[in-house]
């Protein structure tokens, strides 16, 4: 190219080395960079794909009109880097860039380069809009021209977005300090020669009415994640080489759009994996179908989105029925993928293993790879069968300014985590906040949605939400009905209420209105289609008769009966699980049995205050012990001292269980482990019998039951229960229910149980002197619906902008899911080597710190930990330089701590004091 000719823009960097010294040219011309993102935007919104699809039906035009009206305006994500305030940043030799005459300096916290592209784009806009619609000019008194505007500000911002979160569009003039008059030049030469270059064919009588911007603002929400990857993918440098020699736009333009496509194709984050044909319970699972699996597998199924709620008791087979209306919602074509969310991280780690032995029937692979499957939580799980999402190389570009990371480095940074790449991964396994997390203001919240994008959302025991979590749950399966997404709800104990109300959710988005649900039937299979005429589904199920089961129900009201109960049982051989309600009921019921058991080391303890290391290796003793492996000679004597971890999804059973008391439905899902698995004579585990123990019971550690209990009737002898639950009205009902029925009966009792104490009419007959509770209770969850009500993105009101929220939050910040009056705080545990160095609690080539973390209440313990100490200041300076990201984390070395202790085998706890006699 004639250096006389060549245009203005080519004498600005896009992006630089880190490392001069490495081979290839040590910068990429911007607007090269400009092309690059918008060539893997063209890729990842191919007129074939199903996103393009969806967009081109929602938005009422062509599936290439949609890919030309934002391959175009990717090209302009980063306009504010013309800025001579970001040209600054980085120089060259021989005047082959700019020279910046006068301008601010860079002001990488308040005026990063993706805000100062709002200034280029509003000097610019109307002759863009001109020149793109053959309009001799702009016309602002015109409101068809005023609203076509407004409707590209919806693309712009997405585009200007592309940092994950929306730029703050106050006071866009004052960026002009920040630009010289030579960048307006170039920008506008730029433009106009990329009008030129690519073609664009859209519809002007759509983009200037506020219906169609209306669509548009709903569906920006995936533009936006679109340009986020769009933008990862194109900073590259393994495939998209710098170039800092000047050749034509359209030359470089071809050649660029197939190194997009041979990108795209080795990243698994844009790949949808064939579906094999389903073909029954049978022949997946290896079993004949229980009554709900079997209708999972013969209920019909077309392409359109749709919410299944599956409730039956524990070990009816939800899961796989699940995952078999998973695979045939694939096969239908109404998703791609899913996500299995369940209530917390060491559920998550059980369910990833029964998944991933399914999964590879359901997805096919291709090139000699399995599809990806990542799991959200848990380190341990992850094996070599199963790949990482592959997205960037690794190569990182150099940083423009301490508040303002490249693209890569955010990327690597993001997809280091493995509970944010699960999302993106065609199946994904980890818990549903991170899920939930794609409707509150965060940091790439629209690259969460992204993820989520025709994938089926499975969520298990989603009767667990409180009102907080549930206002959360409500914004998401509307979102993702949005955006044609299919949902199945998993449960062993829904309320009638929560039920209305989930599938109300579906209704409304769709203007239907609510059906009132009338099948009090157990269990049952409510589906809700978009059918003005037939919504509503609800299909009462049989049971299987080895899950069909009544508990009897016996009270203990003392710690000395609760302990003797134990003690007798494992003289008898049995094995014994006493589920408490909080960690240091469990410590203490733990080191009560050490000293009364003639071999303490038949006693395990399971609670959430271990690291993960810890937890996993404890985890499973406990399945070899009390699983379905276990047999007579393992299981005998054996007790297990736990809480609510043991009741959440763990696929093992006791010989007898104690309960401390706890609501109905969560003592429910605790009976469930009582006899879970059938077994002989044997004591070994077998399918299709009568059970050869003899009758479960369960005994439920709780207050005298009375008629008239005094306000301190919980709190008295249950204080820590009394914090956990606050409801001493819903748990007395419960308790008047079970003595009353003497036994847990499911299926037949289940709705009379829950309904019991979940009604209107139930909540009524609580007492006086409970009622005050209650009716703080109310107060409080009504503020945790407005609380979360507040921290919700206004999606449905805005577009992906600055107004969708009232503040945004960096992705390393504390904006949770899950309401909570206590603080927690992850707390990195710390020891030193032979050598003196701190390293991480746990050794692990990949995961160290991961699992040597634990949570802890911040005013409870976290706050009173003691300081590293200040002679071992250094050492931590080089920890962190070794892992930057545990800058987030609580640094704690156990040695030094005199009030506080770890221990494998306990966990974190306080020392007591006669512990130091």
């Amino acid at each position: 190219m004639n250096s006389e000719n060549i245009a203005p823009y080519f004498k600005y960097w896009g992006k630089a080395k880190k490392d001069p010294g490495k081979e290839g040219a040590d910068y990429h011309l911007l607007v090269y960079h400009c092309l690059d993102v918008a060539a893997v935007g063209k890729c990842l919104l191919d007129v074939d794909k199903a996103i393009t699809k969806d967009l081109s039906k929602f938005l009422e035009v062509s599936p290439k009109q949609v890919q030309d009206l934002i391959v175009f305006f990717l090209v302009f994500h980063d306009l504010g880097k013309f800025a001579s305030a970001f040209q600054q940043l980085y120089s060259v030799p021989n005047n082959q860039l700019i020279t910046v005459e006068s301008c601010y300096q860079y002001n990488g916290k308040e005026y990063r380069h993706d805000r100062m592209g709002l200034y280029f784009w509003q000097k610019l806009r109307e002759d863009i809009f001109a020149q793109l619609f053959n309009i001799d000019e702009f016309n602002q008194q015109n409101p068809l021209h005023v609203n076509a505007l407004k409707s590209l500000m919806v693309i712009m911002d997405c585009m200007l977005g592309h940092h994950g979160q929306p730029i703050n569009k106050n006071d866009p003039q004052s960026i002009a300090y920040y630009t010289e008059e030579q960048n307006l030049r170039a920008v506008k030469a730029f433009l106009v020669d990329v009008i030129d270059l690519l073609a664009f064919d859209f519809p002007l009588e759509k983009i200037v009415t506020k219906q169609w911007r209306k669509k548009l603002e709903l569906v920006s929400w995936q533009i936006a994640g679109v340009t986020v990857l769009a933008d990862w993918i194109g900073s590259d440098q393994f495939y998209f080489k710098y170039q800092s020699t000047p050749k034509s736009l359209s030359d470089y333009w071809q050649s660029i759009q197939k190194v997009a496509l041979q990108a795209i194709g080795l990243t698994d984050l844009d790949q949808v994996p064939p579906v094999k044909p389903f073909e029954s319970i049978q022949a997946h699972f290896g079993y004949s179908p229980t009554p709900l699996q079997r209708w999972a597998e013969t209920i019909d199924i077309d392409d359109m989105p749709q919410l299944f709620i599956l409730e039956d008791v524990t070990g009816a087979g939800k899961t796989e029925a699940a995952l078999a209306l998973t695979h045939r919602l694939m096969q239908a074509g109404a998703a791609d993928g899913f996500y299995f969310g369940l209530p917390t991280m060491a559920t998550s780690n059980a369910m990833f293993s029964r998944v991933a032995k399914n999964y590879q029937q359901m997805l096919s692979g291709s090139k000699n790879k399995q599809p990806s499957i990542v799991l959200a939580h848990g380190a341990r799980e992850m094996n070599d069968l199963f790949r990482d999402v592959v997205l960037a190389s690794g190569v990182t570009d150099q940083n423009y300014e301490k508040n303002d990371n490249t693209a890569t480095a955010q990327c690597n940074e993001w997809l280091a985590d493995s509970r944010k790449k699960a999302l993106l991964a065609p199946v994904g396994v980890g818990t549903i906040d991170q899920a939930l997390l794609a409707v509150l203001p965060r940091r790439h919240q629209s690259l969460r949605l992204l993820g989520l994008n025709r994938k089926v959302l499975i969520f298990d025991e989603v009767h667990a939400a409180d009102e907080f979590m549930f206002e959360l749950l409500e914004s998401l399966l509307a979102l993702h009905l949005h955006q044609g997404g299919s949902v199945i709800l998993l449960t062993a104990t829904l309320s009638l209420k929560q039920r209305q109300r989930l599938t109300d959710i579906w209704l409304k988005e769709v203007n239907i209105g609510s059906v009132k649900l009338r099948e009090q039937a157990f269990p049952l299979a409510t589906r809700v289609k978009l059918d003005n005429h037939q919504p509503i589904l609800e299909q009462p199920l049989a049971s299987r008769a080895d899950v069909s089961r009544s508990v009897a129900v016996e009270q203990l009201t003392n710690i000395e009966q609760c302990i003797q109960t134990i003690i007798e049982a494992v003289t008898k051989g049995q094995c014994v699980v006493w589920v408490r309600n909080a960690v240091n009921d469990a410590l203490e019921a733990y080191q009560l049995l050490q000293k009364h058991l003639k071999d303490p080391e038949q006693c395990l303890l399971f609670h959430s205050r271990f690291v993960l290391s810890d937890r996993k290796v404890i985890e499973n003793r406990v399945l070899d012990i009390f699983g379905k492996a276990g047999n007579r000679d393992s299981r005998a004597g054996k007790v297990l001292i736990a809480t609510q971890v043991f009741q959440e999804s763990l696929d093992a059973d006791a010989d007898l269980m104690i309960s401390d008391i706890c609501p109905i439905d969560d003592l429910i899902q605790r009976a469930g482990r009582l006899h879970r698995h059938t077994r002989n004579a044997q004591g070994e585990y077998q399918a299709g019998i009568t059970d050869c123990r003899s009758e479960p019971i369960l005994y439920l550690h709780a207050p005298t039951y009375t008629d008239d209990p005094q306000g301190d009737w919980l709190s008295t002898d249950f204080r820590n229960t009394q914090y956990v639950y606050r409801s001493a009205g819903r748990l007395w009902l419960g308790l008047k229910k079970l003595l009353e029925l003497g036994a847990i009966r499911m299926p037949e009792q289940a709705r009379q149980l829950i309904e019991a104490v979940y009604s209107d009419e139930a909540l009524a007959q609580i007492p006086q002197s409970l009622i005050n509770q209650e009716h703080e209770l109310f107060a409080d969850e009504l503020a945790k619906a407005n609380k979360a009500k507040s921290n919700l993105l206004q999606w449905q009101s805005y577009g992906y902008c600055d107004q969708s929220a009232k503040a945004w939050h960096e992705d390393s910040s504390d904006i949770s899911t899950r309401y909570s009056d206590i603080e927690m705080i992850e707390v990195l545990l710390l020891k030193q080597n032979a050598s003196g160095a701190l390293v991480p609690w746990i050794e692990d080539e990949k995961f160290a710190v991961q699992l040597s973390t634990v949570k802890l209440s911040k005013n409870k313990y976290a706050d009173k930990l003691l300081p590293i100490p200040e002679q071992l200041s250094s050492a931590v300076e080089v920890l962190k330089q070794q892992y930057k990201y545990i800058d987030y984390l609580q640094l704690w070395l156990p040695e030094c701590d005199p009030n506080f202790a770890y221990h494998p085998t306990t966990g974190f706890c306080e020392i007591q004091k006669e512990d130091l006699l």
